[in-house]
Protein backbone atom coordinates (compact mmCIF):
# COMPACT_ATOMS: atom_id res chain seq x y z
CA UNK A 1 0.00 0.00 0.00
CA UNK A 2 1.28 3.53 -1.12
CA UNK A 3 2.03 5.95 1.75
CA UNK A 4 0.74 9.48 1.06
CA UNK A 5 1.91 12.44 2.03
CA UNK A 6 -0.29 14.36 4.50
CA UNK A 7 -2.44 16.95 2.68
CA UNK A 8 -1.72 20.89 2.60
CA UNK A 9 -5.23 20.73 4.69
CA UNK A 10 -3.80 18.71 7.53
CA UNK A 11 -1.01 21.52 7.83
CA UNK A 12 -1.06 24.29 10.65
CA UNK A 13 -2.24 27.36 9.39
CA UNK A 14 0.68 29.25 10.72
CA UNK A 15 3.04 26.95 8.17
CA UNK A 16 0.65 27.80 5.34
CA UNK A 17 1.39 31.45 5.73
CA UNK A 18 5.11 31.02 6.33
CA UNK A 19 5.21 28.79 3.27
CA UNK A 20 3.37 31.59 1.48
CA UNK A 21 5.43 34.78 2.09
CA UNK A 22 9.15 33.25 2.44
CA UNK A 23 11.07 32.69 -0.12
CA UNK A 24 11.94 28.84 0.12
CA UNK A 25 15.22 27.55 0.60
CA UNK A 26 16.98 25.51 -2.73
CA UNK A 27 15.85 22.63 -2.69
CA UNK A 28 17.78 21.03 -5.79
CA UNK A 29 20.76 22.36 -7.49
CA UNK A 30 19.70 21.23 -11.05
CA UNK A 31 21.49 20.68 -13.70
CA UNK A 32 24.98 21.88 -14.36
CA UNK A 33 25.73 24.88 -16.79
CA UNK A 34 27.45 23.55 -19.70
CA UNK A 35 30.02 26.85 -20.20
CA UNK A 36 30.29 26.02 -23.78
CA UNK A 37 26.77 27.52 -24.04
CA UNK A 38 26.43 30.32 -21.85
CA UNK A 39 28.13 33.90 -22.13
CA UNK A 40 31.17 34.71 -20.87
CA UNK A 41 31.36 35.42 -17.54
CA UNK A 42 31.90 38.92 -16.71
CA UNK A 43 34.80 39.75 -14.01
CA UNK A 44 33.55 43.63 -13.72
CA UNK A 45 30.22 42.04 -11.78
CA UNK A 46 32.50 40.16 -9.58
CA UNK A 47 34.11 41.76 -6.19
CA UNK A 48 37.43 42.95 -5.79
CA UNK A 49 38.51 39.98 -3.84
CA UNK A 50 37.22 37.63 -6.77
CA UNK A 51 38.59 39.13 -9.61
CA UNK A 52 41.97 39.28 -8.08
CA UNK A 53 41.54 35.58 -7.78
CA UNK A 54 40.73 35.26 -11.49
CA UNK A 55 43.39 36.75 -12.70
CA UNK A 56 46.22 35.62 -9.79
CA UNK A 57 48.74 32.02 -10.44
CA UNK A 58 47.00 30.40 -8.16
CA UNK A 59 43.83 30.13 -10.39
CA UNK A 60 45.80 28.85 -13.31
CA UNK A 61 47.71 26.21 -11.14
CA UNK A 62 43.94 25.46 -10.20
CA UNK A 63 43.77 25.18 -14.12
CA UNK A 64 46.76 23.30 -14.34
CA UNK A 65 45.86 20.57 -11.71
CA UNK A 66 42.90 19.65 -14.28
CA UNK A 67 44.51 19.49 -17.53
CA UNK A 68 45.86 16.82 -19.04
CA UNK A 69 49.22 17.60 -21.17
CA UNK A 70 48.06 20.32 -23.69
CA UNK A 71 44.46 18.98 -23.65
CA UNK A 72 42.03 21.94 -22.93
CA UNK A 73 40.34 21.57 -19.81
CA UNK A 74 37.05 20.38 -20.58
CA UNK A 75 38.84 17.46 -22.57
CA UNK A 76 40.78 17.22 -19.59
CA UNK A 77 37.55 16.68 -17.17
CA UNK A 78 36.20 14.36 -19.86
CA UNK A 79 39.27 12.11 -20.59
CA UNK A 80 39.81 11.53 -16.90
CA UNK A 81 35.95 9.92 -16.66
CA UNK A 82 35.84 8.52 -19.71
CA UNK A 83 39.39 6.74 -19.20
CA UNK A 84 38.52 5.95 -15.30
CA UNK A 85 34.28 4.73 -16.00
CA UNK A 86 35.53 3.31 -19.48
CA UNK A 87 32.40 5.31 -21.08
CA UNK A 88 32.15 7.83 -24.16
CA UNK A 89 33.11 11.42 -23.53
CA UNK A 90 29.78 12.14 -24.98
CA UNK A 91 28.17 10.42 -22.18
CA UNK A 92 30.48 11.71 -19.76
CA UNK A 93 29.27 15.33 -20.06
CA UNK A 94 25.61 14.09 -20.19
CA UNK A 95 26.25 12.50 -16.68
CA UNK A 96 28.33 15.86 -15.42
CA UNK A 97 25.30 17.74 -16.70
CA UNK A 98 21.95 15.42 -15.10
CA UNK A 99 24.37 14.53 -12.09
CA UNK A 100 21.63 15.42 -9.88
CA UNK A 101 19.25 13.15 -11.31
CA UNK A 102 21.16 10.61 -11.24
CA UNK A 103 22.31 11.06 -7.47
CA UNK A 104 18.27 11.03 -6.53
CA UNK A 105 18.40 7.42 -8.07
CA UNK A 106 21.50 6.47 -6.14
CA UNK A 107 20.17 7.70 -2.64
CA UNK A 108 16.88 5.77 -3.19
CA UNK A 109 18.46 2.66 -4.02
CA UNK A 110 18.36 1.24 -0.47
CA UNK A 111 17.00 2.46 2.99
CA UNK A 112 19.19 5.58 3.81
CA UNK A 113 17.54 6.76 7.16
CA UNK A 114 20.19 5.52 9.30
CA UNK A 115 24.32 6.39 9.62
CA UNK A 116 24.91 2.98 8.40
CA UNK A 117 22.81 3.66 5.05
CA UNK A 118 23.86 7.45 4.68
CA UNK A 119 27.80 5.75 4.69
CA UNK A 120 26.91 2.86 2.26
CA UNK A 121 25.48 5.26 -0.10
CA UNK A 122 28.38 7.64 0.42
CA UNK A 123 30.51 4.08 -0.59
CA UNK A 124 28.86 3.37 -3.86
CA UNK A 125 27.93 6.84 -5.38
CA UNK A 126 29.08 7.53 -8.95
CA UNK A 127 27.65 10.23 -9.45
CA UNK A 128 29.62 12.39 -7.21
CA UNK A 129 32.23 11.95 -9.02
CA UNK A 130 30.68 13.74 -12.49
CA UNK A 131 29.38 15.97 -10.40
CA UNK A 132 32.64 17.35 -8.67
CA UNK A 133 34.68 17.41 -12.18
CA UNK A 134 32.39 19.42 -13.80
CA UNK A 135 32.38 21.63 -10.58
CA UNK A 136 35.96 22.07 -10.57
CA UNK A 137 35.77 23.13 -14.23
CA UNK A 138 33.31 25.70 -14.05
CA UNK A 139 35.69 27.21 -11.42
CA UNK A 140 38.11 27.17 -14.16
CA UNK A 141 35.96 29.17 -16.45
CA UNK A 142 34.79 31.49 -13.87
CA UNK A 143 30.79 30.06 -14.12
CA UNK A 144 31.22 29.05 -10.65
CA UNK A 145 32.88 31.03 -7.17
CA UNK A 146 36.50 29.58 -7.37
CA UNK A 147 36.16 28.33 -3.57
CA UNK A 148 39.96 26.50 -3.80
CA UNK A 149 41.66 28.74 -5.24
CA UNK A 150 40.31 32.01 -2.86
CA UNK A 151 40.96 29.69 0.37
CA UNK A 152 44.39 29.00 -0.99
CA UNK A 153 45.28 32.66 -1.38
CA UNK A 154 44.00 33.77 2.54
CA UNK A 155 46.39 30.59 3.63
CA UNK A 156 49.23 31.81 1.76
CA UNK A 157 49.09 34.81 3.24
CA UNK A 158 48.16 33.97 7.20
CA UNK A 159 49.88 30.80 7.64
CA UNK A 160 53.47 29.99 7.51
CA UNK A 161 53.24 26.25 8.48
CA UNK A 162 52.64 23.90 4.97
CA UNK A 163 50.68 21.22 6.08
CA UNK A 164 47.08 20.51 4.76
CA UNK A 165 44.50 18.35 5.21
CA UNK A 166 41.67 18.56 2.60
CA UNK A 167 38.67 16.76 4.33
CA UNK A 168 35.65 15.53 2.35
CA UNK A 169 38.37 15.28 -0.62
CA UNK A 170 36.19 14.55 -3.63
CA UNK A 171 37.95 14.25 -6.79
CA UNK A 172 41.12 15.82 -5.06
CA UNK A 173 41.56 18.96 -7.41
CA UNK A 174 41.87 21.48 -4.04
CA UNK A 175 44.85 18.98 -2.58
CA UNK A 176 46.42 19.23 -5.99
CA UNK A 177 46.15 23.12 -5.88
CA UNK A 178 47.88 23.04 -2.40
CA UNK A 179 50.61 20.45 -3.21
CA UNK A 180 51.48 22.39 -6.36
CA UNK A 181 51.69 25.74 -3.72
CA UNK A 182 54.05 24.17 -1.75
CA UNK A 183 52.08 22.12 0.68
CA UNK A 184 52.27 18.94 2.24
CA UNK A 185 49.01 17.58 1.76
CA UNK A 186 46.29 14.71 2.57
CA UNK A 187 42.94 13.52 1.09
CA UNK A 188 40.76 12.48 3.57
CA UNK A 189 37.33 11.03 2.82
CA UNK A 190 34.72 8.41 3.85
CA UNK A 191 33.63 7.92 0.20
CA UNK A 192 35.74 5.03 -1.10
CA UNK A 193 35.03 5.52 -5.14
CA UNK A 194 35.81 9.21 -4.48
CA UNK A 195 38.98 8.38 -2.98
CA UNK A 196 39.92 5.94 -5.07
CA UNK A 197 39.19 8.16 -7.97
CA UNK A 198 41.51 10.67 -6.55
CA UNK A 199 44.55 8.47 -6.17
CA UNK A 200 43.82 7.48 -9.96
CA UNK A 201 43.89 11.36 -10.86
CA UNK A 202 46.60 12.70 -8.92
CA UNK A 203 48.55 9.50 -9.72
CA UNK A 204 47.99 10.29 -13.73
CA UNK A 205 49.76 13.65 -13.11
CA UNK A 206 52.43 12.70 -10.82
CA UNK A 207 51.06 14.42 -7.65
CA UNK A 208 52.03 13.18 -4.44
CA UNK A 209 49.84 13.21 -1.37
CA UNK A 210 48.95 10.65 1.31
CA UNK A 211 45.00 9.47 1.23
CA UNK A 212 42.45 8.47 4.63
CA UNK A 213 40.19 6.56 4.04
CA UNK A 214 37.80 7.67 6.73
CA UNK A 215 36.15 4.38 6.92
CA UNK A 216 38.82 3.04 9.28
CA UNK A 217 41.57 5.60 9.74
CA UNK A 218 41.16 8.40 11.86
CA UNK A 219 42.61 11.38 11.76
CA UNK A 220 46.47 12.31 13.11
CA UNK A 221 46.15 14.91 16.11
CA UNK A 222 48.24 17.75 15.81
CA UNK A 223 49.10 17.81 12.60
CA UNK A 224 48.07 20.00 10.44
CA UNK A 225 48.24 24.12 9.52
CA UNK A 226 45.30 23.95 7.59
CA UNK A 227 42.19 22.14 6.98
CA UNK A 228 39.86 22.81 3.88
CA UNK A 229 36.21 21.23 4.37
CA UNK A 230 34.90 22.64 1.26
CA UNK A 231 30.77 21.70 0.51
CA UNK A 232 31.74 18.69 3.39
CA UNK A 233 29.97 19.58 6.72
CA UNK A 234 26.34 19.26 5.70
CA UNK A 235 27.04 16.04 4.79
CA UNK A 236 28.75 13.97 7.80
CA UNK A 237 26.53 12.37 9.81
CA UNK A 238 27.58 13.48 13.60
CA UNK A 239 28.61 17.52 13.37
CA UNK A 240 29.39 17.70 16.28
CA UNK A 241 32.25 14.42 16.88
CA UNK A 242 33.41 15.91 13.30
CA UNK A 243 33.80 19.30 14.59
CA UNK A 244 35.87 17.57 17.70
CA UNK A 245 38.50 15.40 15.06
CA UNK A 246 38.99 18.46 13.31
CA UNK A 247 40.32 20.44 16.17
CA UNK A 248 42.12 18.00 17.55
CA UNK A 249 44.40 17.20 14.04
CA UNK A 250 44.92 20.80 13.85
CA UNK A 251 48.07 22.96 15.40
CA UNK A 252 47.22 25.39 17.93
CA UNK A 253 46.25 29.00 15.75
CA UNK A 254 45.75 26.78 12.17
CA UNK A 255 43.23 26.96 10.39
CA UNK A 256 39.80 25.63 8.97
CA UNK A 257 37.82 26.44 6.16
CA UNK A 258 34.24 25.69 5.63
CA UNK A 259 31.17 26.28 4.50
CA UNK A 260 27.21 24.84 4.84
CA UNK A 261 25.48 24.70 1.65
CA UNK A 262 22.14 24.00 3.40
CA UNK A 263 19.20 22.88 1.36
CA UNK A 264 14.96 22.66 2.27
CA UNK A 265 13.90 19.92 4.34
CA UNK A 266 12.60 16.80 2.88
CA UNK A 267 13.88 17.80 -0.48
CA UNK A 268 14.30 14.72 -2.69
CA UNK A 269 17.02 15.98 -4.60
CA UNK A 270 19.12 17.01 -1.55
CA UNK A 271 18.46 14.27 0.88
CA UNK A 272 22.34 14.00 1.52
CA UNK A 273 22.18 17.66 2.53
CA UNK A 274 21.54 16.61 6.28
CA UNK A 275 21.11 19.97 7.90
CA UNK A 276 18.81 22.85 7.15
CA UNK A 277 20.38 25.42 9.84
CA UNK A 278 23.55 27.37 8.54
CA UNK A 279 23.46 29.68 11.67
CA UNK A 280 23.23 26.98 14.09
CA UNK A 281 25.99 24.64 12.32
CA UNK A 282 28.37 27.78 12.45
CA UNK A 283 27.61 28.65 16.13
CA UNK A 284 28.33 24.62 17.16
CA UNK A 285 31.83 24.55 15.13
CA UNK A 286 32.83 27.70 17.33
CA UNK A 287 31.35 26.40 20.16
CA UNK A 288 33.89 23.63 19.81
CA UNK A 289 37.08 25.21 19.48
CA UNK A 290 36.56 27.55 16.66
CA UNK A 291 36.53 31.49 15.93
CA UNK A 292 35.12 32.35 13.31
CA UNK A 293 37.91 35.21 11.61
CA UNK A 294 36.35 36.64 8.47
CA UNK A 295 34.16 35.24 5.28
CA UNK A 296 35.34 34.77 1.71
CA UNK A 297 32.86 36.63 -0.55
CA UNK A 298 30.08 35.59 2.01
CA UNK A 299 30.53 31.70 1.19
CA UNK A 300 33.51 30.27 2.35
CA UNK A 301 34.24 30.65 6.37
CA UNK A 302 37.09 31.29 8.02
CA UNK A 303 37.82 30.01 11.31
CA UNK A 304 41.16 29.87 13.76
CA UNK A 305 41.19 27.12 16.12
CA UNK A 306 41.84 28.43 19.77
CA UNK A 307 41.65 26.30 23.25
CA UNK A 308 37.98 25.61 24.40
CA UNK A 309 37.23 26.91 27.68
CA UNK A 310 39.74 29.67 27.86
CA UNK A 311 38.79 33.23 28.11
CA UNK A 312 38.64 34.68 24.79
CA UNK A 313 36.96 31.45 23.93
CA UNK A 314 33.83 31.93 26.34
CA UNK A 315 33.53 35.91 25.70
CA UNK A 316 33.30 34.89 22.03
CA UNK A 317 30.68 31.94 22.80
CA UNK A 318 29.09 34.87 24.63
CA UNK A 319 28.70 37.25 21.60
CA UNK A 320 27.53 34.30 19.26
CA UNK A 321 24.72 33.86 22.15
CA UNK A 322 23.72 37.04 21.68
CA UNK A 323 24.08 37.70 17.96
CA UNK A 324 22.70 34.45 16.70
CA UNK A 325 18.68 35.03 16.96
CA UNK A 326 19.59 38.32 15.19
CA UNK A 327 21.29 36.94 12.38
CA UNK A 328 18.16 34.81 11.57
CA UNK A 329 16.07 37.24 12.23
CA UNK A 330 18.01 38.96 9.24
CA UNK A 331 18.03 36.06 6.98
CA UNK A 332 14.42 35.36 7.51
CA UNK A 333 13.87 39.35 6.56
CA UNK A 334 16.06 38.62 3.64
CA UNK A 335 13.44 35.67 2.38
CA UNK A 336 10.13 37.57 3.04
CA UNK A 337 8.22 38.39 -0.08
CA UNK A 338 7.02 42.05 1.01
CA UNK A 339 3.55 42.73 0.15
CA UNK A 340 2.91 44.32 -3.21
CA UNK A 341 -0.88 44.31 -4.77
CA UNK A 342 0.05 41.28 -6.72
CA UNK A 343 1.05 39.35 -4.16
CA UNK A 344 -2.07 40.42 -1.56
CA UNK A 345 -4.53 39.17 -3.84
CA UNK A 346 -2.57 36.08 -4.63
CA UNK A 347 -2.37 35.59 -1.04
CA UNK A 348 -5.98 35.99 -0.38
CA UNK A 349 -6.54 33.73 -3.01
CA UNK A 350 -4.34 30.80 -1.91
CA UNK A 351 -5.46 31.31 1.85
CA UNK A 352 -9.31 31.07 1.00
CA UNK A 353 -8.90 28.11 -1.58
CA UNK A 354 -5.63 26.35 -0.55
CA UNK A 355 -4.89 26.79 -4.24
CA UNK A 356 -2.64 29.07 -6.35
CA UNK A 357 -3.71 31.81 -8.32
CA UNK A 358 -3.81 30.94 -12.22
CA UNK A 359 -3.93 34.13 -13.79
CA UNK A 360 -2.34 36.91 -15.50
CA UNK A 361 -0.13 38.94 -13.60
CA UNK A 362 -0.40 42.06 -16.77
CA UNK A 363 -4.05 41.90 -15.74
CA UNK A 364 -3.79 41.81 -11.88
CA UNK A 365 -1.75 44.92 -11.90
CA UNK A 366 -4.21 46.83 -14.18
Amino acid sequence: MDIQAPSISKKSFLQKIANIILIPLQDAQGMHADPEEQAVPDPAAWTKSQREAWQSVEMELFRDAIRIGTLRIRESVLNDLSAYYQISSEECREKCLHWEKWSVEEWKSADRTTNLGIRDFYNTTKSWSFDLMWYAYLQATGHSFPAAVMTSRFVLEHSSGRRHLDFGSGVGVTSQLFRRLGFETSLADVSCPLLDFARWRLERRGDTARYIDLNNETLPENTYDCITALDTLVHVTDFDDTIDQLHRALHAGGWLFANFDIRARDSEASASHLYHDAIDLDCRLQKRGFINITTLNSVTHCYQRIVPGTIRHKLHNGKNFISAPMRRSIFTLQRVRFPTPVRVIKLAYRLATGRKIVTNEKFLRS
